[in-house]
């Protein structure tokens, strides 16, 4: 996937004249849970309604398909695990930090991912834990990303809400950039003001992400730009 530099596109052109959505229609009182294809997704694509969910009280799990190993080429596998998760762990404590939000690993390969890699005893895991957030909503990223990770991601979760009866939405990613099609369902933002300031916080703990912290030629890093859109830009769901 080519990383784009600008933040526009046919997706942020329709967003302009999208409809608000309030918490209670992206996540009902109960569980919510989250399936993200990388650590920093969650922040991304939907950190502030995150926030909210969890000062509302819902109780939050974090499905994560990767580990995000595949940014860092160069770097040592394990190592670059650990950072990750520690980055993971210190976004969600600012986006949570009343009610902490439990995480569960599907351990898929970053940057290769299908939904058919996960083995039977990775689906009953899975399912383990979706069993006592009790979901009865879940938010993934959207088909339209360009990134199989993202695709997977959606995959699962299109799966989980089937099975819990729960609604689906959708954060474009990388697909709310460039040209291309526009979802099937209508737009919806989702912004709380009060909020911004913990998602800024909490996109700040991926250092290895959005800084030169890790020297590696081949490292991601995301352009300046799109982490200043991504920090100041209503949030995009749509309804699968």
């Amino acid at each position: 996937m080519s990383v784009p530099v600008i933040a526009q596109g046919s997706v942020l052109r329709a967003a302009e004249g999208a409809a608000a959505i309030q918490l209670d229609e992206l996540s009902p009182p109960g569980g919510l849970l989250l399936v993200m294809p990388h650590p920093d997704d969650e922040t991304l694509g939907c950190g502030q309604a995150l926030a909210a969910a969890a000062d509302a009280g819902r109780t939050i799990g974090v499905v994560l398909v990767t580990n995000g190993e595949g940014s860092h080429p160069g770097c040592d596998r394990a190592k670059l695990v650990a950072m990750r998760r520690a980055e993971l762990e210190e976004a969600l404590s600012s986006l949570a930090p009343r009610r902490p939000a439990a995480v569960h690993a599907l351990g898929l390969l970053d940057r290769q991912s299908r939904q058919g890699d996960l083995t039977d005893a990775g689906q009953e895991a899975l399912f383990a834990f979706a069993n006592i957030i009790d979901p009865q909503a879940i938010w993934t990223t959207s088909y339209l990303d360009p990134h199989c990770d993202h695709i997977t991601a959606h995959a699962i979760a299109r799966d989980l809400a089937q099975h819990y009866r729960a609604p689906l939405w959708s954060a474009p990613i990388w697909g709310r950039f460039g040209e291309r099609r526009l979802p099937e369902t209508e737009l919806r933002l989702f912004e709380a003001p009060s909020l911004a300031e913990r998602k800024r916080f909490a996109l700040s703990a991926y250092r290895s992400q959005f800084t030169d912290l890790i020297d590696d030629p081949e490292a991601f890093m995301m352009p300046a730009p799109l982490l200043a859109h991504f920090a100041a830009h209503p949030e995009i769901f749509h309804r699968d």
